[in-house]
């Protein structure tokens, strides 16, 4: 679809672009505009923008030999001005697009939110569209994962797309009656200005922990990227986690009224205490502002307390009634492939998690130490053509931190599952008493590995199913093959544990 109501008249394009009367005048109009130097027929306007590796401007010869006619791009560069081609001369492509759609194209969802943190964005952006969803409001979702409406989700290649792409998704949203969207910012998004010019109200920061460095070079412009955010002059409000410890930047870059939110510290505007795990959830007693809230999260770990919080947070102000604002955390439903809970009565709970680093298998098995009554089992593996250097580490974090493991194969694409296995014990000077203290399993099959450690499982047990998440695919010798934990994971409760 095009993000315009019609074609442009060329006399409108002159107009905004301040050029003379019929400078354009071989033109009748133009229906849409593009990035993408591969497809630009002549009807097209194309804007170059700067790049990483290379800009739009490099391109103008192919894209003289595709028809197109027209083009934007920035003062002061040199040009081959033989190419049969009009060139339109601004100070900015970027801005000089943004303000492009801003004058001619259809209208934006009127709730435009973005997330952005190291941790935490994919489900904050996931349940804040669920509260708002739950309150009347169609929403929908851009990120980690997928594009498209609730229930509907189509996958992403990127976590925050390109600057036009995503400015036509918005577009498009809207045109589907779409009121309330949520994206991801990622700090590369922020940096390379993809998300300039969206009319975003309300942004939302989690954390910030160590990633991205060989792009960034130091935490602090890591930060810095994120904090980038914070200054849109579109911004009603502001969401950030008092509990990490580069807050203070992105409330010093916030040119809006702030909600802070904490599991720490009394002083914020929103805060978890009491915190009391289950096997179905979290239940905690919510302050907001002096008024004290009893909740019931269905949702594991005390990070997604933190989470569901900072969604809250984020509509706290667009819906007038709080008391069913409050009451939607209570149906909450799990992001996909983040701590989600697959589980049928009067059978051990099964819990699948995207965690494929040392560090998040940590952080996934604590928090499920705290919800179970049982044995805790993790079953992980470890992906091919990856840094082998940390799967003896992955290892060593699962046996620490739960009772049982169970080593399996996770994408190996093109390497032999028996290496990464190999890999994956290597170092582990204790591997045979472990194996002889049946600690520790090694079962090359995925979904055998899955079923075998469903059936030993007894009632009160938890099972992690660790490094996939919401992937339904494995990778092996460059072919995706169907397989999803969740799916697998169900299919394993039923077959061992129905009557």
């Amino acid at each position: 679809m095009s993000i315009f109501p019609m074609p442009i008249k060329s006399h409108f394009v002159e107009t905004f672009f301040g050029l003379e009367v019929g400078q354009l005048s071989a033109f009748d109009a133009f229906e849409k505009i593009t990035t993408d130097s591969r497809k630009v027929p002549n009807n097209h306007l194309f804007f170059a923008l700067p790049g990483v590796s290379s800009n739009g401007w490099d391109y103008l010869k192919g894209i003289a030999e595709q028809g197109c006619r027209a083009v934007v791009v920035p003062k002061g560069i040199e040009l081959d001005e033989s190419l049969n081609l009009v060139f339109i001369w601004v100070d900015d492509t970027r801005t000089s697009m943004v303000d492009y759609i801003a004058r001619f194209a259809t209208p934006y969802p009127s709730c435009l939110c973005a997330v952005t943190g190291t941790n935490g964005k994919s489900s904050i952006s996931f349940y804040n569209a669920q509260i708002a969803q739950n309150m009347g409001l169609y929403s929908a979702i851009v990120g980690t994962f997928g594009v498209g409406l609730l229930g509907d989700l189509k996958a992403s290649d990127q976590t925050t797309p390109d600057l036009l792409s995503m400015h036509a998704l918005a577009i498009e949203f809207a045109s589907q009656s779409v009121a309330h969207l949520t994206f991801e910012a990622s700090s590369h998004a922020l940096d390379q200005k993809r998300i300039q010019g969206l009319p975003i109200d309300t942004a939302i920061y989690s954390n910030l922990s160590r990633d991205h460095l060989d792009y960034h070079g130091s935490m602090l412009e890591y930060a810095r990227a994120k904090a980038r955010l914070f200054a849109f002059s579109s911004l009603k409000r502001a969401v950030v986690c008092l509990d990490d410890e580069y807050s203070d930047l992105m409330l010093k870059s916030a040119k809006c009224p702030v909600y802070s939110y904490s599991l720490k510290y009394k002083e914020a505007d929103f805060v978890g205490k009491n915190l009391h795990f289950k096997a179905s959830g979290v239940t905690f007693d919510l302050c907001v502002m002096g008024i004290e809230y009893s909740i019931n999260l269905p949702l594991l770990g005390e990070f997604n307390v933190a989470n569901a919080i900072a969604a809250l947070a984020a509509n706290w102000d667009v819906f007038d009634d709080k008391d069913a604002l409050i009451d939607t955390l209570t149906v909450l439903e799990g992001a996909p492939g983040r701590m989600q809970m697959v589980s049928i009565p009067n059978a051990p709970l099964v819990v699948v998690d995207y965690a494929h680093t040392p560090a998040a298998i940590e952080v996934a098995l604590k928090a499920l130490r705290l919800h179970n009554r049982g044995r805790l089992t993790c079953i992980y593996g470890c992906g091919g053509d990856r840094d082998r250097g940390k799967r003896p580490l992955m290892t060593q974090a699962a046996l620490k931190n739960s009772d049982l493991i169970c080593l399996t194969s996770d994408n190996p694409r093109t390497e032999p599952v028996q290496q990464i296995l190999d890999d994956a014990v290597l170092d582990q000077l204790d591997a045979m008493s472990v194996m002889e203290q049946e600690r520790l399993m090694v079962v090359a099959d995925r979904r055998k590995a899955i079923f075998d450690v469903i059936a030993n499982a007894d009632v009160d047990d938890v099972i992690l199913i660790a490094g996939k998440g919401h992937e339904n695919y494995q990778d092996i010798e460059g072919v995706k093959h169907h397989f999803d934990d969740t799916e697998v994971a169900l299919e394993g409760l039923k077959k061992c544990w129905s009557n």
